[in-house]
């Protein structure tokens, strides 16, 4: 175990001592790993001046700046694990032993699929391949906010996200330091894109490059100051935000806040109808019988579901993993009734997403009012501190 902690510590101190990629946005001297996509045991990348290197061995470098294809896969052999890297299908493979294997270069694509100009390549199991993106935290959150929001949004609002996308990726790379990529790049942890050096040309990736900017190093803490905080957000509390202990059990407490903007999102309200069959398919169990919800005292969301059966057992079931067993985008938040009609089991409610932090469609509508981002985070985030 000592050694393994012993390799992630040095290829992640030599990962930050690389020379600088080109930043199209911003500067930020924090380097977040983020897990882009989980492949089969092998990928094929193409780029500018393509250069491959783990902490062994130099880089293996392009002698002019041209378009380049390299292939690496995973092999193994004696139960040793070893990368094999071939440029341009012809010359002949380099064998690489260690665990990670860092990529460089410009105008980086897994098919048609946009890289940051560095990657790490980590075996995550046996013959598959976790491809993750290594930028500085700033260029980060550009691609969060522009993946997490409509950039047509006030600015002010933008902003408020961007802290908060900020705050959160921070926490959570406090959390995972030990690991070879902080986050993921999908609604697991924070949506992300990464963001072209032409794009910058857009007006709206324009708008997103200045919200980080006029916001750049500032974070939420938590309320003693002592920690940044894990700042969730969510697109629509439904008029009430809740907090993450009701959610998850964490001790993560930002406040919460009355929300009257919400139902401004033409999908805040919504209905879902399952008969007993599909119920039972989507929680992976047989024969439910009945549904009763428990909700949290002083508020109209859902904490747990107790599923009671047809040979008399029960389970009961916290309401965000019976969110996720029926799909998120169907059953939209926890602030949710059930009528039962015959076999069919008919869940009303209002909201999108866990209620926890900002509203995204509430801020939207915040910053229409004139409030500047400061007074959006106060608002949705009252027991933390901005700096």
């Amino acid at each position: 175990m000592k050694l393994v902690f012993a390799s992630l510590c040095f290829i992640f101190v030599y990962i930050s001592f690389l020379p600088d990629a080109r930043s199209t946005f911003v500067g930020g001297s924090e380097l977040v790993r983020v897990r882009l996509l989980t492949t089969t045991a092998k990928v094929e990348i193409s780029g500018v001046a393509l250069r491959f290197q783990n902490a062994e061995h130099p880089y293996r470098p392009v002698a002019i700046p041209q378009n380049n294809r390299a292939e690496a896969r995973l092999l193994e052999k004696d139960g040793r694990q070893f990368w094999a890297v071939r440029f341009n299908d012809r010359d002949p493979e380099q064998l690489f032993a260690q665990k990670y294997l860092m990529v460089q270069g410009e105008n980086l694509r897994l098919g048609a699929k946009s890289l940051p100009s560095r990657v790490l390549l980590s075996s995550s199991a046996p013959r598959k391949i976790d491809v993750v993106g290594v930028m500085p935290l700033e260029e980060y959150v550009v691609g969060v906010l522009a993946s997490e929001m409509p950039l047509s949004w006030p600015l002010e609002t933008l902003k408020a996200q961007a802290v908060a996308a900020r705050s959160y990726a921070l926490a959570v790379m406090e959390e995972r330091k030990d690991k070879p990529f902080h986050l993921e790049s999908s609604i697991l942890d924070q949506v992300f894109r990464h963001v072209l050096a032409e794009d910058e040309n857009d007006p709206l990736i324009k708008k997103a490059v200045q919200a980080v900017r006029e916001t750049q190093g500032l974070k939420l803490y938590t309320a003693d100051g002592r920690h940044v905080l894990k700042a969730f957000f969510h697109s629509d509390c439904g008029g009430k935000t809740t907090t993450a202990k009701n959610v998850w059990n964490t001790s993560v407490n930002s406040g919460v806040t009355t929300d009257s903007s919400c139902p401004t999102n033409p999908r805040a309200h919504w209905k879902l109808a399952l008969d007993k069959q599909e119920l039972s398919r989507r929680l992976g169990v047989k024969d439910v019988l009945k549904l009763e919800l428990v909700k949290i005292p002083s508020e109209d969301r859902v904490k747990a579901v107790r599923v009671a059966f047809n040979d008399s057992s029960e389970k009961i079931i916290s309401a965000n993993d019976f969110r996720q067993k029926l799909g998120f985008q169907d059953l939209r938040s926890s602030l949710f009734d059930l009528k039962k009609m015959g076999d069919q089991f008919l869940f009303e409610g209002r909201g999108y997403g866990h209620g926890v932090g900002l509203c995204q469609w509430g801020s939207r509508v915040l910053g229409q009012q004139g409030r500047n981002y400061k007074q959006i985070l106060t608002h949705y985030y009252p027991l933390a501190r901005l700096k």
